[in-house]
């Protein structure tokens, strides 16, 4: 009888080894997947508060978040997705930066606050007076 015992404990110790089962997730999310949190809230209110606005009236908005490389929004001229960005908001982490033609314009300083403003969870388009 003590034969048949090694051989199944054997057995059964190189399945378990072999579970491939979901692994429990204890730790914090990764620094690609709060990139990509913090621009799926940045989008969200671009498309609610920009594309709305008189002054972002030619600009559509390309989200390019579901990559493996720097997860990014792109804005473009309206109607033309491929087209040069005009302006690119890209997160790395926890932090947020800006950069483009717009970031560069009379626009720069309402762009960079509404960023912040909605990285850091707020919806609001404008910020209060």
């Amino acid at each position: 009888m003590r034969r048949l015992a090694l051989p199944a404990l054997v057995a059964a110790l190189m399945l378990s080894a072999c579970n491939t089962g979901p692994k429990p997730s204890g730790g914090a999310p990764s620094a690609h997947s709060q990139a990509v949190a913090l621009l799926q809230r940045v989008n969200s209110s671009a498309h609610d508060c920009w594309l709305k606005d008189a002054d972002f009236a030619a600009y559509g908005i390309v989200p390019e978040l579901d990559t493996s490389a720097t997860p990014r929004l792109l804005l473009v001229p309206r109607g033309k997705p491929q087209a040069l960005p005009n302006l690119v908001i890209a997160a790395s982490g926890r932090s947020v930066q800006t950069y483009g033609p717009l970031a560069q314009s009379a626009l720069a300083p309402r762009i960079n606050a509404d960023v912040a403003r909605w990285a850091g969870g707020s919806k609001d388009c404008r910020a209060a007076a």
